[in-house]
């Protein structure tokens, strides 16, 4: 299995003519075990070419004592280099709970669905080539600035509760992973009840990386609806959120952090508190990520829990101290 479906579109091209190149190597996960050893028993160093099999290597990070799960990503770009991510999840240790597969086969998305949806894909993906990726979540969900895909998805919260009962039932109960992954992108459009942002939220532990990743967008907004609208009368267990910066996978990280970024802006307290409770470890990890646009969320949700305004943040930030700043407030907040 090739593993550069991450990298972009710079280490796409590079294909054409070699395997890109490691520029950074980072990890994260790992107490008991150091970088060095984790980048020794890959056979991996900064400057080589991209190992060819992601399933290989996470088999290898399995089978090391105390590791329960693994995962390894290739981004783009430091340099024109790939930035090569080692992540494990070690016994014992605060993670992610992911639960069991699904097993029912042959849930299919109503056809009228399924094309919607091919439309949507094909027209945020000419919105992101423009740079048209501005956001309204006013409304609990997701709306372009770009026209084109914004006239798409005025038309799924409709589509979405005509569908609900098939799209619910997918999501928890289908073995395709593709379905359930479409299921968790629609549902957030559809109607503002209790029952399915519950459904959204125990797709946020669903073992597909995508599914996850879908269904945290689709409550992203909804968080920030429900927070805004008490006589909405839902709440999203925004706790998820948090527990997803200790996951295995770096997606669920990256995903989690941003998203964080948002909600944390007006210093939630109960997002700061849990935060402090759970995360703290693996935001000073992630923090110290040499791939700075990488370690930027991290940082900033560091020193938002440990209480320091955005001026502090920034400018400890742009005057490169980092490291001291992390230690202080480790420090501080004893972890």
């Amino acid at each position: 299995m090739k593993f550069f479906a991450a990298c972009g579109l710079l280490c796409l091209t590079a294909l054409a003519q070699q395997r890109p190149t490691i520029g950074i190597i980072d990890t994260f996960g790992n107490r008991s075990l150091t970088p060095e050893r984790l980048k020794k028993e890959l056979k991996v160093i900064e400057g080589d070419p991209l190992p060819p099999s992601k399933a290989d290597l996470e088999d290898l990070l399995i089978a090391l004592k105390g590791v329960t799960r693994a995962n390894v990503e290739a981004i783009c770009c430091e340099a024109g280099k790939a930035v090569f991510y080692i992540g494990v999840e070690e016994r014992g240790r605060a993670h992610l709970e992911i639960r069991e597969e699904p097993k029912i086969e042959g849930l299919a998305l109503p056809e009228d669905v399924a094309k919607v949806y091919d439309e949507l894909i094909a027209a945020t993906g000419e919105a992101t080539r423009r740079g048209a990726t501005a956001e309204d979540w006013s409304q609990g969900f997701a709306l372009l600035e770009d026209a084109d895909a914004r006239a798409i998805q005025v038309r799924l919260p409709a589509l979405a509760e005509d569908h609900q009962a098939v799209l619910r039932k997918i999501l928890k109960d289908s073995a395709d992973p593709d379905g359930r992954r479409i299921a968790a992108a629609l549902l957030g459009y559809g109607p503002k009840a209790q029952s399915i942002i519950d459904d959204l939220q125990l797709a946020l532990r669903d073992p597909d990386g995508e599914v996850r990743a879908a269904a945290l967008r689709s409550l992203g907004p909804l968080a920030q609806y429900a927070a805004a609208h008490p006589e909405a009368e839902v709440r999203v267990l925004t706790a998820w959120f948090v527990e997803m910066l200790n996951s295995f996978a770096w997606k669920d990280r990256m995903n989690a952090m941003n998203l964080l970024v948002t909600l944390t802006r007006d210093r939630d307290e109960k997002l700061i508190r849990h935060m402090r409770e759970r995360a703290v470890p693996a935001l000073a990890e992630m923090a110290l990520w040499k791939h700075l646009p990488h370690a930027l969320p991290a940082y900033l949700l560091l020193g938002r829990v440990a209480g320091l305004s955005e001026a502090e943040i920034e400018a400890s930030w742009s005057a490169n101290q980092r490291e001291e700043m992390i230690r202080k407030m480790r420090k501080k907040l004893k972890a």
